[in-house]
């Protein structure tokens, strides 16, 4: 894993404001799922390099930090990363498990940190479409659901692939990532029509790299807010 990867993740290091814009997106993100039976998330964001997969991990280390055991799953099988972050095997996975080589328990990083466990994405396989929209994807969650208070499920960009959509019926909802001065307001328009025609949920957005007022020596904040129309071109 790449020292890169590592300063990423939240750790004792992590500056205090970072730390607490995670906990804020926590809270929402409880309080967002706190009527629902399932509390299954999918990450994405409109492109890529804009901080779904950071966003997504450091989420699962916030709310397995407070005692609710959690699940982090790479459902990006086109360009994994999770494994990376984390610096875990990935020669099993998802992939492997939704195409009937490996068992679920098999496939599972147990205690990653703790309370955390994961399940990488496996080696990329031929079909990831086809295999996120089949009923073994489906069982699969209604499984693991029986065993994890939260699972979040990293998915590609909404606008390179439609991968994220073929969950719709089956996830609690969707939190879009943006990255501040990166994300155009025509990508997240284009995202959100994508999601609107799958009859997908927008749970609320979450904002990367943005600057905290008052910390002007600072970059890499992260903030949470719910879905709103802004005149802004970038964000």
């Amino acid at each position: 894993m790449s020292n890169g990867k590592k300063r990423n993740l939240l750790n004792d290091d992590t500056p205090f404001m970072i730390t607490e814009a995670y906990k804020t997106a926590r809270t929402n993100l409880m309080f967002s799922l706190s009527t629902g039976e399932r509390k299954v998330v999918v990450i994405t964001s409109s492109n890529p390099s804009e901080g779904k997969s950071t966003t997504c991990s450091n989420l699962g280390l916030t709310l397995a930090s407070m005692g609710a055991h959690t699940l982090i799953i790479d459902a990006d099988l086109r360009k994994p990363t999770i494994h990376k972050m984390f610096g875990i095997p990935n020669k099993k996975g998802l992939s492997t498990i939704l195409g009937g080589f490996d068992k679920i328990d098999d496939s599972i990083e147990y205690s990653v940190r703790e309370n955390l466990d994961i399940i990488s994405s496996g080696p990329i396989p031929p079909n990831p479409a086809d295999l996120l929209a089949s009923d073994l994807m489906d069982s699969l969650l209604k499984a693991l659901s029986k065993h994890y208070d939260y699972i979040l499920i990293d998915t590609p960009p909404i606008n390179v692939v439609t991968d994220s959509q073929l969950m719709n019926n089956i996830i609690s909802g969707i939190i879009f990532v943006v990255w501040e001065g990166l994300t155009t307001h025509t990508d997240i328009n284009a995202a959100l029509r994508s999601i609107k025609m799958a009859s997908g949920k927008v749970l609320g957005f979450i904002k990367a790299n943005c600057n905290a007022k008052g910390a002007k020596n600072y970059k890499g904040n992260y903030k949470y807010s719910y879905a709103r129309k802004s005149q802004r071109k970038k964000v």
